[in-house]
Formats: C-alpha cells, structure tokens, sequence
C-alpha cells in the first residue's frame, strides 16, 4: 500500500487559504532543519474548507515545505487563498510500542501534507520552461 497519496486541490477542498509559515525546527533544538541537500524546510498553516457528510468543515493543516525562502514572503505573509502546488498526503504507519512503564501503547498513524510550492490563486503560472527562459 502507497504510503504517499497526490491530492487534487480543487477536487478535495471548496478553499485553502494561507495563515502562517515558519521554520520548521530539527528535533529538541533551536536550529532550523534542511534537507539532505541542505534546503530549509517551512512549515506552512492553511485552513482548508471541505464538504463531509452535507456540512462545510474546516481543518486547519500545516504542510511542509522545502525553499530556499520563506514561502509566506511570496504572500507577504497575508492571508489569502492559495494553491497548494504537489500536494501531498503521507500516512505514518500505526506500531504498538511498549513505553518505560510496560504499558502497550500505538504511535503513528497519522497524517501528514506537503507541498512543492505554495501559489496565490492571483498568481499568474508558468511552466518551467517559461519560468527557465525568463532567469536566463
């Protein structure tokens, strides 16, 4: 079973609109953590608005984010609708584990989002080509 799922923005939300980013921190410390390659990683909030069972919900979703920049500078950090450009759903496996006291207990299972970019519904896309041609 796929532990990634690719979502289609406009299929799954009736509207995303950006709250916050941040540095998304390394473990226990104060340091912002990077990729292997040494890129920074955000940490994004949206509320997401969605139909489930005849109702509009609200979730409110932090989604990681891997950029050299802050993603909410683009945004000039406003709230705002926005698309979440290769979003992303994981699924961290449920485990039993037993804890310092013997008791049994299930750690994981639960979601997590990424995205590639975060885009204003205003901005205007290109493709990589175009955007190629326009830094060379």
């Amino acid at each position: 079973m796929p532990a990634i799922f690719h979502v289609d923005q406009a299929r799954t939300f009736s509207m995303v609109m950006f709250l916050s980013s941040s540095p998304k921190m390394q473990f226990g410390t104060q340091q912002q953590d990077k990729t292997k390659d040494g890129l920074p990683k955000w940490e994004v909030q949206v509320v997401a608005s969605f139909t489930q069972f005849g109702r509009t919900e609200n979730e409110i979703l932090k989604v990681g984010v891997v950029s050299h920049q802050d993603p909410g500078q683009v945004l000039q950090n406003m709230p705002q609708p926005v698309e979440l450009v290769g979003f992303r759903v994981g699924v961290t496996p449920a485990e039993k584990r037993t804890d310092r006291n013997g008791n049994d207990k299930v750690v994981g299972g639960t979601a997590w989002y990424q995205a590639d970019e975060i885009r204003a519904l205003n901005a205007v896309p290109t493709s990589r080509k175009a955007a190629a041609q326009q830094e060379g």
